[in-house]
C-alpha cells in the first residue's frame, strides 16, 4: 500500500495524461483505483480475522490453543 501511492498510481496518471486524457479525469480514475485497492485489502484482512476467530475459538468463546500447531523446520 505504501508503494502504491508513490510509484504505481502516479505513473498510471501520467500515462493517461500523456495519452491525452483530461487531467481531472485521470486524477479521479487514480482515486477510484486507490480506494478500490484499499477496500479490497480491508475486506481481505477482515475475512482472515473472522476465519481465524472461527478456528481458534469455541462456541463458548474460549481460546482453543490445541488447534495451533507448530511447524517443524
Amino acid at each position: 500500500m505504501m508503494v502504491l501511492g508513490l510509484v504505481s498510481l502516479p505513473g498510471m496518471m501520467t500515462g493517461q495524461m500523456l495519452a491525452g486524457v483530461d487531467p481531472s479525469s485521470a486524477v479521479r480514475y487514480q482515486i477510484v483505483i486507490y480506494f478500490t485497492i484499499a477496500a479490497g485489502t480491508a475486506l481481505a484482512c477482515m475475512g482472515i480475522i473472522l476465519l481465524a476467530f472461527r478456528v481458534l475459538f469455541s462456541p463458548e468463546h474460549q481460546l482453543r490453543l490445541e488447534r495451533l500447531k507448530k511447524l517443524d523446520d
